[in-house]
C-alpha cells in the first residue's frame, strides 16, 4: 500500500518546517505536546509494563503548558490513565473549543469526547469475561464499550488493540466484533507487546502465523484507514520480535523529535515520547539504543523525508 496514513501527528506540516528550519539552522515550531499527566491508573492490565505510582501533574503546570503552546501544537495527553486526575475532564470540556486536545484512554470513565479532537482508546479483546479479568475490574469491558459507542459520535475516535501471544487469533473477531458495534470508529491501530513475559511475548511460530494467516485475513475486514495503520507497524516480521534493531533506524539526528516534546508529570520538558515511556529521558535529538527499534514505518519514513530533502539541497 503506497498510501501513508495521517492519523494524528499533523506530519503533513512538520516535515516541511523541519526541512526549512534545519537548513536555514533555525528551530521548527513544536506542533506536537505529549502530554504524560499522571502515572496512575485504574486498571491492572497483566502484561503492562507501566509503574503505576501515585504521581500526577498539578493543573497550575497543566495550564502554563496550554498558555506556553497555545494553539498553534496538538497538546495529547497520556499517562498512566489521564482520567484519573479529577481537575483534567472539566478543565478540557472549558477549553476543548480553544485548544487542540487529543486523548489518550481506557474508556473506563466517560472520556468529553466533544472536548477533545482525536480520542485513542484501549481495548485488546471482544470477550467481555476475558477483558474483565486482563484489566483486574469486573464489569469494565461493557463500560468501556458503552462509551466506546458514546464517543465515536462526538469525535474522531479510534481503537488501539495491543498484539500479544495471548489474544493475536482474536484478532479477527475483534475487528469484526468493532466494525459491527462501532459504525462511527475512525480506525483500529494494532500496537505490538514490548516485554519478556513469555504469557505476552512471541515466538518466532506466533510471528509466522499473524504473518501467514491473521494479517491476510485482516486485510479483508479492516478499513482503508485501519489497514494503513497495520502496514505501518508491522511493515516486516521482526518487527512483531522485542529488542530486535532496524538498520534503517540508525541517522544520528532524529528529525521528529524537533517539532514535539514531552512534559512530564513535574513539568520537566524532554524530546521523544517513545524513550520517555521506556524510562529514558532524552534532551537531545539523538538516536538512543532503543529507537533502533522504538519507530514504526511512518516515523521511519518522516525521518527519511526530511534527510532526502537535506541532502538534495546539498548537491
Amino acid at each position: 500500500m503506497k498510501r501513508t496514513s495521517l492519523y494524528w501527528d499533523n506530519f503533513e506540516q512538520r516535515i516541511p518546517e523541519t526541512i526549512e528550519a534545519v537548513l536555514t539552522g533555525t528551530i521548527p515550531p513544536i506542533r506536537r505536546v505529549a502530554i504524560f499527566i499522571t502515572e496512575k491508573c485504574n486498571f491492572r492490565c497483566k502484561y503492562c509494563n507501566h509503574l503505576n505510582a501515585p504521581i500526577s501533574m498539578s493543573e497550575e503546570i497543566f495550564r502554563s503548558t496550554m498558555e506556553k503552546y497555545g494553539d498553534s501544537a496538538i497538546l495529547h495527553i497520556t499517562g498512566g490513565e489521564p482520567s484519573v486526575v479529577p481537575w483534567l475532564y472539566p478543565l478540557l470540556k472549558e477549553f476543548g473549543e480553544q485548544y487542540r486536545f487529543h486523548l489518550n484512554t481506557n474508556a473506563y470513565i466517560a472520556p468529553p469526547a466533544s472536548s477533545v479532537r482525536r480520542l485513542k482508546i484501549s481495548l485488546d479483546n471482544c470477550h467481555a469475561a476475558q477483558w474483565d479479568c486482563l484489566v483486574g475490574k469486573n464489569g469494565a469491558f461493557n463500560q468501556v464499550v458503552r462509551n466506546i459507542k458514546r464517543a465515536s459520535m462526538e469525535t474522531v475516535t479510534s481503537i488501539t488493540y495491543t498484539l500479544t501471544k495471548e489474544n493475536y487469533n482474536n484478532a479477527i473477531d475483534f475487528v469484526r466484533f468493532s466494525n459491527q458495534e462501532f459504525p462511527n470508529l475512525y480506525a483500529i491501530f494494532f500496537s505490538i507487546y514490548k516485554g519478556n513475559n513469555p504469557l505476552f511475548a512471541f515466538s518466532k511460530d506466533d510471528v509466522n502465523k499473524i504473518f501467514d494467516e491473521i494479517i491476510p485475513r485482516l486485510e479483508s475486514e479492516l478499513s482503508v484507514e485501519s489497514l494503513a495503520l497495520l502496514y505501518e507497524t508491522i511493515d516486516e516480521k521482526r518487527r512483531l520480535m522485542q529488542g530486535v534493531r532496524f538498520p534503517q533506524n540508525t541517522m544520528g539526528i532524529c528529525y521528529i523529535s524537533m517539532s514535539e516534546c514531552v512534559v512530564s508529570p513535574s513539568g520537566e520538558e524532554y524530546t521523544c515520547s517513545h524513550l520517555y515511556r521506556d524510562k529514558i529521558k532524552s534532551v537531545v535529538n539523538s538516536k538512543n539504543v532503543k529507537c533502533l527499534y522504538g519507530c514504526n514505518r511512518r516515523l521511519v519514513k518522516f525521518n527519511e523525508q526530511v534527510q532526502e530533502a537535506i541532502d538534495l539541497e546539498k548537491l
